[in-house]
């Protein structure tokens, strides 16, 4: 099955990071979503309760973004692929990126990221 629902982009400010200034001041992150999903039935039938909402899924990945802070991108993103999986029935897998403009690292780049998938 091909069918996918995504988000690109989801730009949520967060505090994680492993150097304290992280913590403290905070940054952008950019978050990629793609669900697989039948989406044949609500097609058809022209059903929004047939599909998986995506502001639901934006207000999940913030709400996660806001639990934290965590010292890995890696946890948000298993975090953010978890709660998905545990909330939606009808996805099958996601596959989650988190991008991170602000890394402090000394490297001229646009971004460092993780990108995870997770199935049933």
């Amino acid at each position: 099955m091909s069918d996918r629902i995504f988000i690109s982009n989801l730009c949520l400010y967060g505090f994680h990071g492993v150097m304290p200034e992280e913590k403290r001041l905070g940054q952008r992150f950019y978050i990629d979503l793609s669900c697989d999903i039948d989406l044949a039935p609500a097609g058809q039938a022209d059903d929004y309760g047939l599909t998986v909402c995506y502001d639901a899924l934006c207000q999940l990945a913030q709400k996660t973004c806001d639990s934290g802070p965590f010292d890995l991108i890696e946890t948000l993103g298993e975090r953010i692929a978890q709660g998905i999986l545990d909330r939606f029935a009808a996805i099958r897998s996601v596959r989650v990126t988190v991008l991170k403009p602000s890394a402090p690292i000394r490297a001229t780049l646009d971004h460092v990221g993780i990108e995870i998938l997770r199935q049933r």
